[in-house]
């Protein structure tokens, strides 16, 4: 007759409920650890979407802020739902030093326009005019070819006259019956009352602007320059901090090109006519 043990077997059942309950509480573990990273994972996916949504507000109300500054001129703007706003403000596109400069690099073919004449408020052409005999036309290291032409008004009548220089040595630069320049500027002769001096770059684009000659002349201010800082969101109270998000736009709005000045340009038959 076998004898059965029956510590034996309660010692080897307490050990295998004591290995199921450490395996319980070992899954019990990931499983939380995981549900804590998941959680983590959409809340970090939440701010950053709310963010996006902040930056989407701030951005549409600096845009409206430009278009509120045009209408209205007005530097504070609150959009309808009082949920973003914006700062505006506007400055004067003038010369620095005598130096007009606007920052811009013109391409190949393309043109840059210089107002020797003043606008009035509603964008019209005024009656202060750059005062000076010549005015100097200059390409920072430019390296191509250069058509000036210069508008002017004579009696009732308006004219344009043209010019071009060639400032590189390279044949492949020039162009035949164009002018050699000496140095990184040009001066051009002011005749009649000026209106305005366009400037193409051939060959090779480059960052262009003029100067006043040593004899004087102020150039008049050629628009205006805005500057719009949308504003979204506001203090979280969860933890005391501001969240708030800005977004900045520039626009620079100079004086158009008239047509009627579009049209003297093609009607003129040569570059080098004066």
């Amino acid at each position: 007759m076998k004898i059965i043990n029956f510590k034996k077997i309660r010692s080897w059942r307490g050990l295998k409920n004591g290995q199921v309950a450490i395996i319980v509480l070992l899954v019990s573990a990931i499983l939380m650890t995981v549900g804590l990273s998941l959680s983590k994972t959409s809340t970090v996916e939440t701010k950053i979407d709310t963010n996006e949504e902040l930056l989407k507000k701030a951005f549409n109300a600096a845009e409206s802020g430009v278009d509120f500054y045009l209408s209205t001129g007005g530097t504070q703007y609150s959009a309808p739902d009082s949920l973003s706003s914006a700062d505006v403000v506007g400055k004067d596109i003038t010369a620095n030093n005598g130096i007009l400069d606007f920052g811009e690099f013109t391409p190949v073919n393309g043109a840059e326009f210089y107002w020797l004449v003043n606008h009035d408020e509603n964008g019209n052409i005024g009656s202060t005019y750059y005062g000076a005999a010549t005015v100097n036309v200059c390409g920072t290291g430019f390296t191509g070819s250069m058509e000036i032409n210069y508008f002017y008004k004579s009696g009732g009548s308006y004219g344009v006259k043209r010019s071009g220089y060639n400032f590189s040595s390279d044949p492949s630069k020039m162009v035949n019956g164009f002018a050699a320049a000496s140095g990184d500027c040009v001066s051009v002769a002011i005749s009649g009352t000026p209106i305005l001096i366009a400037v193409t770059p051939i060959f090779d684009g480059g960052r262009l602007y003029v100067q006043n000659s040593p004899d004087g002349g102020v150039f008049p201010v050629q628009g205006i320059e805005i500057n719009s800082t949308g504003k979204a969101g506001g203090v979280s109270t969860d933890v005391g901090a501001k969240v708030q998000v800005n977004k900045k736009i520039n626009v620079a709005r100079r004086y158009e090109f008239p047509s009627f000045m579009l049209n003297g340009v093609t009607s003129e038959d040569s570059v080098l006519s004066d």
